[in-house]
């Protein structure tokens, strides 16, 4: 049992959840076990999600109901990085959440005070619980110039129907309201969030490796970072889509499994 020649000096395995090592409710076939064989070989492992929405419990939750027992540090969340990237930045800050309570949540567990009257500045999660009045509020606080601050880019969330309106909308829809984007983006592929995961791991670049099924996030992620790319074919990504990007990743396989030879 090894690694892809590749990859034998990574120490961590950053991996894309939906389209990577599951879709929807199902493991995508022998992710889980190329997962534990990596753990076997002394590799650190780690899941990365944009998805700002949901607790790192939830998705520990959702993997244990899988199949696959994970530890809390072995989950990251663009959440988690934007409270830190707070605490670090703007120490003391008051902050106007628009996100739902669990991203509230984890902004109070970080020792974040929020406040939508008058905050120091705005921070734009992927809000699953929106009303008008909080969105109208958050405008006016920007427009008022508050520095604003998003979780992550997405244009949507993969959902069984339909995808789901995510932030990258959010961020238009805000723009032609009162002509502002963000002044830092936090989640993949900015750079931040790929110094949170050198810094939570301790790593330098040269030893992380950034698995997911997507050219523009993931991949984009891993290149913006320094990190080793490595692309699956599982999710949405054909054969055809690498040959014509202009950034060719490090290692393309057909699913997670082919990792581990």
């Amino acid at each position: 049992m090894t690694l892809t020649k590749e990859l034998l000096d990574v120490e961590l395995f950053l991996f894309d959840m939906d389209g990577t090592v599951y879709i929807g409710d199902k493991e995508i076939a022998g992710s889980f076990d190329a997962i534990r064989a990596l753990k076997k070989l002394g590799k650190r492992i780690c899941f990365f999600t944009n998805n700002s929405s949901k607790a790192a419990e939830d998705y520990i939750e959702k993997l244990h109901k899988m199949g696959l027992d994970i530890t809390r540090d072995e989950i990251y969340t663009s959440g988690e990085v934007t409270c830190e990237y707070v605490n670090r930045v703007y120490p003391g800050a008051s902050v106007f959440v628009m996100g739902n309570e669990k991203l509230k949540a984890e902004f109070i567990r970080h020792g974040i005070k929020l406040s939508e009257d008058n905050p120091d500045l705005c921070v734009l999660g992927f809000d699953t619980e929106l009303e008008y009045w909080k969105l109208y509020r958050f405008c006016k606080w920007l427009n008022k110039g508050k520095p604003y601050i998003a979780t992550h880019p997405d244009l949507n969330c993969p959902a069984d129907e339909c995808p789901m309106p995510d932030i990258g909308g959010m961020i238009l829809f805000i723009n032609a309201t009162i002509s502002r984007n963000p002044d830092i983006i936090i989640g993949k592929p900015e750079r931040e969030a790929g110094e949170g995961v050198k810094r939570k791991f301790n790593l330098p670049a040269s030893k992380i490796a950034m698995v997911g099924d997507r050219l523009y996030t993931d991949i984009a992620f891993g290149f913006n970072n320094g990190f080793k790319t490595v692309l699956v074919l599982s999710g949405e990504t054909t054969e055809e889509m690498v040959s014509a990007s202009d950034r060719k990743p490090d290692v393309v396989l057909p699913f997670v499994k082919d990792l581990i030879k």
